[in-house]
């Protein structure tokens, strides 16, 4: 992303965790420029640096006019929701479209689109809420799961019952017809989602339940 115009300003210096920062800007759609020059710095509002490159940057240039927001693998995660003026994760919600052979998932952190992807294993998802959790100390997590009236998913709810009450986690059925229409578009992040089970995901995240089973 290239544009600046009075946004925010990055420079990581650590591949792995630039490669997080990437990851994570996307889903919330996150716009910021790459640090190149002290023109950059008189522009920016925020300077999102790792310390190495903080330490590379006042060798050479002045940050004294700029916010500077030191980022590591332990805190970009609610930095760049801050950025996004949440500054306190009061709920995961996670909408979750079982399909055949995978586990289609989208991850929401009060209303910003947080994370998507899909999963072989339901406990493969649950290790990806842990993390977040331990990252964003969220009130509750919340997992809503995608059936059909015609078939509750009767092999896959008892695995998602027993692992949702291991981590205390709340698990509701969401009626997943017309799940695949349109996606309502007043959450915060990525709007052009194509993946017909990702779009279902944010549609079921963003339904009311069925039912409520913990």
């Amino acid at each position: 992303m290239s544009s600046l115009s009075g946004g925010n300003l990055v420079a990581i210096c650590n591949p792995k965790l630039m490669s997080i920062f990437k990851s994570f800007s996307e889903s919330i759609g996150l716009h910021y420029k790459v640090f190149e020059s002290q023109e950059d710095l008189r522009e920016a509002s925020t300077l999102l640096v790792d310390e190495e490159c903080l330490e590379l940057i006042k060798r050479k240039y002045d940050v004294n006019k700029v916010r500077v927001m030191k980022v590591s693998e332990d805190n970009v995660l609610p930095s760049l929701l801050e950025l996004v003026g949440v500054r306190s994760v009061e709920t995961l919600v996670v909408g979750v479209d079982p399909g055949n052979t995978t586990i289609n998932y989208v991850i929401f952190a009060n209303n910003v689109l947080l994370d998507y992807g899909y999963v072989k294993k339901f406990s493969d998802l649950v290790e990806v809420l842990n993390k977040l959790r331990n990252s964003l100390n969220p009130g509750r997590v919340v997992i809503k799961v995608g059936v059909s009236p015609a078939r509750l998913w009767k092999n896959l709810i008892p695995e998602f019952l027993r692992i949702a009450r291991e981590s205390s986690y709340s698990l509701i059925l969401v009626d997943e017809s017309r799940t695949t229409d349109t996606c309502p578009t007043t959450y915060i992040g990525k709007k052009d989602i194509k993946n017909p089970d990702l779009k279902a995901c944010i549609n079921i995240a963003l339904k009311e339940g069925l039912l409520r089973i913990t």
